[in-house]
C-alpha cells in the first residue's frame, strides 16, 4: 500500500489533533514491491508483499514515549496515541531530549521512478531467463532475487514540520555454483530505475567467475596488492561513513577521527589525496531521501574532500552542546572515481588478488575502524597483469581508514550493493590497493 502526500498529511493532522502531548511526532511509512526467487537454474517463488506503518512518539517535558500500529482507522489511531502518551509518562526524563522542528525546507525528491512502480511480475519473469539459459548452458547452477520496490514516507511534528519522500528500488542478485562445488561467482547491484536493469549481463559475470573459480589453489596469508570491485568497496565505504562518522565520538575520544590531545581531525588530511566521498539527495546515480534525523533536509554534504576529513555526522543535541551547526546522517553516499579500467589495474599488477566482494563483516575496533570479514564468490591470483589462477577464500583485518590511504587507481563509480552494509544507496568505483591485509586462510566456497 503506497499513500498520497495528501493521504500522509491528513492522517499526520488528524493524529496531532488528537495529542494531548506537550509536543508529538508522525512518522509513516510504507511500501509495496513484486519479486522473484530462482534457484537450480529453475523459478522457484514469486510474491507480491505489502506494508504500513504509523508510529506517533508522544512528549512531556523530557519525557518521551512512543508507540506503533498499522491500523489506520479512527479508533486504532486514537489507541496509539493513548499507547505513547501513556509510556511517555511513565518513562524517565532524557538528559538529550531535544524538542521536535518546526518547517524546514528540502529539495524536490529524484529517487522515484513511474516506470518501476509499474514493473509486473511477469516482467521480472522475462528479465532472468537469459540468466537461467546461459547457467544451464555452462553447466552451472544459478541462483539469485530480483525485485522490484515502491516506498513512501512521511514525518510531521506538532511545530508545524511536514514533509514526505517517495522511492523506488530495484535489487538484483545472482550466484552461481559449478557441479563440483568448488567454484562460484556472484553479481548483484541496485537501481531506481527498472529499464537500466541488464540481468543478462549479470548472469555472465557470475556464471564466467563461477567456471573460472573451480579447484582454486591456497595461498599463504599476508599483506597483498588487491583489486576490490564495487561490491566489496560498497561494504567498507558504507560501514565507514555511515556509522563511524560521528562527531560526538570523535570529541569523547572513541573514534579514528580523535585528534591527540582532544578534539577531533576535522580539517586534517586523514586519508590519501585522491580520496572524495560525498552525499547528495540529488544525486543523478543514486538519488536518496530529501529527509534525514529527526526530520532535518538531507543536503549534499562532502564528507572528505581529496582526503582532507570535512565533516562528521553530528546530532541535534551533540551540535547545541558544543555550539555547531547539526550534520544529519547521510542518505546516499558516492565515492568520485577515476578512469582506470579494471583490465588496465589488473595489467599494472605484478602480483596481487581480484576479489569480488566481502560477507560476514565485524568490528574488531572501533578506535581505528579495523575490521574483519571474509572473502567470498570469486578470488583470482594476478601475476605479472594477467590473472592466472583462482585461490582459496581468505579472512581480512583491515580498516576501511588504513585502505583509503593506500589506494593506487581507481575505476568510474558505480551504483553498487553489497550485503553487509547500511543499506543506503551507494555508488563507488573498483579500487586497486596496496598493503590489504588477508589473515588467514578459508576452507568455505
Amino acid at each position: 500500500m503506497i499513500l498520497s502526500e495528501a493521504d500522509a498529511q491528513a492522517i499526520t493532522k488528524k493524529v496531532l489533533g488528537l495529542s494531548q502531548a506537550e509536543s508529538c511526532v508522525v512518522s509513516i511509512r510504507c511500501g509495496e514491491s513484486r519479486h522473484v526467487r530462482y534457484a537450480q537454474n529453475m523459478a522457484t517463488t514469486n510474491g507480491a508483499p505489502s506494508s504500513i506503518e504509523i508510529t506517533v512518539e508522544s512528549h512531556f517535558g523530557k519525557q518521551s514515549g512512543s508507540a506503533t500500529g498499522t491500523d489506520l482507522s479512527d479508533d486504532a489511531l486514537a489507541a496509539l496515541v493513548s499507547a505513547s502518551e501513556n509510556t511517555a509518562k511513565l518513562a524517565p526524563e532524557n538528559p538529550e531530549f531535544m524538542p521536535p522542528l518546526g518547517p524546514q525546507k528540502y529539495a524536490t525528491g529524484t529517487a522515484f521512478s513511474a516506470s518501476t512502480q509499474a514493473a509486473t511480475s511477469d516482467q521480472l519473469a522475462r528479465a532472468i531467463l537469459p540468466v537461467l539459459k546461459q547457467a544451464q548452458d555452462k553447466n552451472v547452477q544459478a541462483s539469485g532475487f530480483l525485485e522490484v520496490g515502491t516506498t513512501f514516507s512521511s514525518f510531521g511534528s506538532s511545530k508545524g514540520l511536514f514533509v514526505s519522500n517517495q522511492s523506488t528500488n530495484v535489487l538484483h542478485t545472482v550466484t552461481a555454483r559449478t557441479p563440483d562445488g568448488t567454484g562460484a561467482g556472484w553479481a548483484g547491484t541496485t537501481y531506481q530505475d527498472f529499464s537500466k536493469l541488464d540481468a543478462a549481463a549479470m548472469g555472465t559475470v557470475a556464471t564466467d567467475k563461477a567456471v573460472k573459480s573451480q579447484k582454486p589453489i591456497k595461498l599463504e596469508p599476508g599483506k597483498y596488492t588487491v583489486i576490490l570491485e564495487p561490491s566489496a568497496v560498497s561494504d567498507l565505504i558504507g560501514i565507514l561513513v555511515g556509522e563511524e562518522f560521528d562527531q560526538r565520538a570523535a570529541d569523547e575520544g572513541r573514534s579514528f577521527a580523535t585528534k591527540k590531545g582532544g578534539g577531533s581531525l576535522l580539517g586534517e588530511t586523514v586519508f590519501g589525496k585522491n580520496v572524495t566521498i560525498y552525499s547528495d539527495p540529488n544525486d543523478p546515480l543514486v538519488p536518496g531521501s530529501i529527509y534525514s534525523d529527526d526530520g532535518q533536509p538531507a543536503q549534499r554534504t562532502v564528507w572528505i574532500e581529496d582526503g582532507v576529513l570535512k565533516n562528521l555526522q553530528c546530532g541535534r543535541y551533540w551540535a547545541d552542546k558544543t555550539k555547531r551547526a547539526p550534520v544529519p546522517s547521510p542518505t546516499t553516499l558516492v565515492m568520485k572515481g577515476g578512469t582506470t579500467t579494471t583490465e588496465e589495474m589488473i595489467k599494472q599488477t605484478k602480483r596481487g588478488l581480484l576479489i569480488t566482494r566481502f560477507w560476514y563483516i565485524r568490528e574488531v575496533d572501533p578506535q581505528t575502524v579495523l575490521l574483519t570479514g571474509l572473502t567470498r564468490d570469486g578470488v583470482f591470483l594476478i601475476e605479472h597483469g594477467e590473472i592466472v589462477k583462482p585461490v582459496c577464500n581468505f579472512r581480512f583485518n583491515q580498516s576501511p581508514v588504513a585502505m583509503l590511504n593506500k589506494v593506487i587507481a581507481m575505476g568510474p563509480a558505480l551504483r553498487a550493493y553489497g550485503e553487509e552494509s547500511i543499506g543506503l544507496p551507494i555508488a563507488v568505483p573498483t579500487l586497486l590497493v596496496d598493503d590489504f591485509a588477508l589473515s588467514s586462510v578459508s576452507d568455505a566456497v
